[in-house]
């Protein structure tokens, strides 16, 4: 488990064990969810609106769905998310762990692995967790858009939402598509989730070793402060999703849609033949606003169940 600390910074008695980074991650996502959740819901509403019933911009879906659904209707797939999110950060960093120790092999002199070699182990590691997460993925985005296929301001607080909940949207989805239809747009999350772990962990690493840096050549990444993760996670998850926007459009379209199952490729060409290039950049603002304190509050989750529950201080 030594190679866990190469992605979390931590500090105290040595590296931690697999439950205790396990835990950590979990609760890490929990804080990831909760402060990334309402600016995903409007993300995956801004993604999934047609041309003709098109929300202005983030703000106006935010104010409109608050409007008309209510403050809560931005947890929409919260439930969902929780799973999804929880069960991506401990896979990703299960996989992530076995991966790293692979590659270490190759060190015959011990040397530590580079920012290139974490970001390749990121980015593999990524496959397992996005086919872990597909069905919660499918699941949340058909909660969040489950009144949203017209314009929220169109829709009456009597309207009765798509799904009751996440259990009755998992049983009718099953009953409709099979069980296939929870991996629904399973390869648009690997292309998406490869390379944005690729792209996370790597700036992440890069970011921590430039405070590091800045300390003198003799500090420790357990010497970085809660507002150096913060920040580091946060501009990393940023990077991650700027680079990465147009695929998750995709997945978010094959996800909700309830026809025969298109292709990837299909679902790109149709979106760009009905609605133009700029369609892939639909919730990409609410997707950056998002970035930066749910991917912070996943590290921060992390070092504070690191300090306060398991004992490792600074």
């Amino acid at each position: 488990t030594g190679q866990v600390a190469g992605l979390f910074p931590m500090g105290g008695r040595g590296p931690p064990s697999m439950v205790e980074a396990a835990s950590s991650a979990a609760f890490g996502g929990i804080c990831n969810v909760i402060a990334g959740q309402p600016f995903d819901t409007i993300k995956v509403r801004l993604q999934t609106v047609s041309k003709s019933n098109a929300f202005s911009g983030p703000f106006d879906c935010f104010f409109s769905t608050v409007r008309n659904e209510g403050v809560l209707a931005l947890y929409k797939g919260t439930s969902g998310a929780f799973v999804s999110i929880m069960t991506e950060n401990v896979v990703l960093l299960t996989a992530n762990t076995g991966i790293k120790r692979i590659l270490r092999g190759f060190h015959k002199d011990g040397s530590p692995l580079t920012v290139t070699e974490t970001a390749f182990c990121g980015g593999c590691a990524g496959f397992f967790s996005a086919t872990a997460i597909t069905p919660a993925e499918v699941i949340k985005c058909r909660l969040q858009v489950s009144r949203s296929r017209r314009r929220p301001s169109d829709v009456l607080k009597t309207d009765p939402p798509r799904y009751k909940g996440p259990v009755d949207c998992l049983v009718r989805t099953v009953r409709a598509e099979g069980v296939g239809g929870l991996f629904r747009g399973l390869s648009s999350v690997l292309a998406r989730d490869l390379p944005f772990n690729f792209v996370f962990l790597g700036s992440y690493e890069a970011a921590t070793s430039g405070m590091v840096a800045l300390r003198g050549k003799d500090a420790k990444k357990s010497a970085l402060s809660s507002i150096e993760i913060l920040t580091a996670g946060g501009l990393a998850g940023t990077l991650g999703w700027a680079v990465i926007f147009p695929i998750d459009v995709i997945k978010s379209r094959l996800q909700t849609t309830h026809s025969r199952s298109p292709t990837m490729i299909g679902m790109a060409r149709e979106i760009l033949a009905r609605e133009g290039a700029g369609a892939f950049y639909k919730g990409c603002s609410a997707a950056l606003l998002r970035a930066f304190p749910a991917n912070a509050g996943l590290f921060f989750g992390y070092e504070m169940a690191q300090r306060h529950i398991f004992g490792r201080k600074h």
